[in-house]
């Protein structure tokens, strides 16, 4: 017998309908008189529909009154919705060489009286293709009118609940222990993706999801890169690695950011970390309720410019983490640079990174973590060795 889908909910119930509320609400205030929700984050956030689905034409209509969700998918992920999310109403649109799920989408509209209406379409997210964006618009034509939706409940999750934050601090619980994972288990002779394969089985088997997004382990000369990059490489004697990686635990994303060095280490090197764990620790005593994300980004281009390092500095350092479905654990926006106007709330969880690579000296060093502000100073979700990782 399949379980009832409240069982299988994220969150409570009562939780998951007074987000949804808070939507509604929103749609009113804005004079709106629905929104299209594309976002799989969006989804899970309202309803708790757990799925991959949003990778081909999905979407879910949520009227600005009270009226339940429509929520329009492919047959693989029916049982997916009705088990794993609040919705009821799930309508099917059929592979074939002429679909057009935009045209089943409008029926949907036309059938709850929305024609002529005001409609926010949500944007911003990789659940909505540009094909899948342009056959809604050739749908649809003057019948509605679409409207940005101005990441509207992107804003609304980005201060998380006590239940949110609790799912956060385990993901950080199990992140911490991969860490330490990684830095028994790095020595000479290994390949860098032999550390990936040690993250990942750390993770998986304490629990976290598969992550959205795959890691960063770049070691040697690619240390430097800000992205990661594909064909493994060997750890010498003489070497580096910058790691970066997001632990998602039921979807919320945690981050952590480390370097760990092979031999001796370079007195330029050495210089790199300090201003980095230095520029790092006044980034986050700044993260207190009133304070924008752009004058942590100010404090953060400080530490390095004064370091000598302006010239290696990223145009941002950190951004909103939460909710993360392939291919990203970035929750953006928010994220934080130069004139960030978004300011600090109790609730907001926060990966600052400070990463530094010198493409003259080939020199590499990245410290990051993730944090939740709080009432008063904030609380660590990931933590960090307290000096660098040195492997001789």
């Amino acid at each position: 017998m399949l379980p009832p889908a409240a069982s299988m909910l994220p969150f409570p119930h009562a939780e998951h309908m007074a987000r949804q509320a808070r939507l509604r609400a929103a749609l009113r205030g804005r004079g709106v008189d629905a929104m299209l929700v594309f976002s799989q984050e969006s989804l899970f956030w309202l309803t708790g529909y757990d799925s991959g689905g949003f990778v081909f034409f999905q979407c879910a209509v949520v009227t600005a009154d009270d009226r339940p969700i429509v929520l329009l998918t492919r047959r693989p992920d029916l049982l997916q919705a009705r088990q794993t999310s609040t919705i009821e109403d799930i309508r099917i649109w059929w592979d074939a060489d002429d679909a057009n799920p935009a045209a089943d989408l409008q029926l949907i509209l036309s059938e709850l009286g929305l024609k002529s209406a005001r409609v926010a379409i949500e944007l911003n997210t990789h659940g909505l293709t540009g094909w899948n964006l342009w056959r809604c618009q050739q749908t649809f034509g003057d019948w509605c009118r679409l409207e940005d939706d101005g990441h509207l409940i992107r804003r609304l999750r980005v201060v998380k609940s006590a239940g949110e934050i609790g799912l956060m601090r385990e993901a950080g619980r199990i992140c911490d222990r991969a860490l330490d994972r990684v830095i028994a288990f790095a020595r000479p002779g290994i390949l860098d993706s032999e550390l990936k394969a040690e993250y990942l089985a750390s993770i998986l088997g304490d629990g976290a999801d598969m992550p959205p997004n795959a890691p960063l382990f770049n070691s040697g000369p690619r240390a430097v890169y800000g992205r990661g990059v594909a064909t493994p490489r060997r750890l010498e004697a003489q070497d580096q690695i910058l790691v970066e990686y997001p632990v998602p635990f039921r979807h919320y994303n945690v981050k952590t950011e480390w370097t760990i060095l092979f031999g001796r280490v370079p007195d330029r090197q050495r210089h790199m970390y300090d201003v980095g764990r230095e520029t790092l620790a006044r980034m986050t005593d700044l993260a207190r309720p009133g304070t924008t994300l752009g004058e942590i980004f100010d404090a953060y281009a400080d530490g390095l410019d004064e370091g000598g390092y302006r010239a290696s500095r990223y145009g941002a350092t950190g951004y909103s983490v939460g909710i993360g479905f392939a291919p990203t654990s970035m929750d953006v926006p928010p994220m934080i640079y130069s004139g960030c106007a978004t300011v600090c709330a109790p609730g907001m969880t926060l990966f600052y990174h400070v990463m530094n690579g010198d493409g003259d000296t080939g020199y590499a060093v990245g410290v990051g973590h993730t944090l939740l502000v709080t009432e008063g100073a904030p609380e660590l979700l990931t933590n960090l060795p307290d000096d660098l990782t040195v492997i001789t």
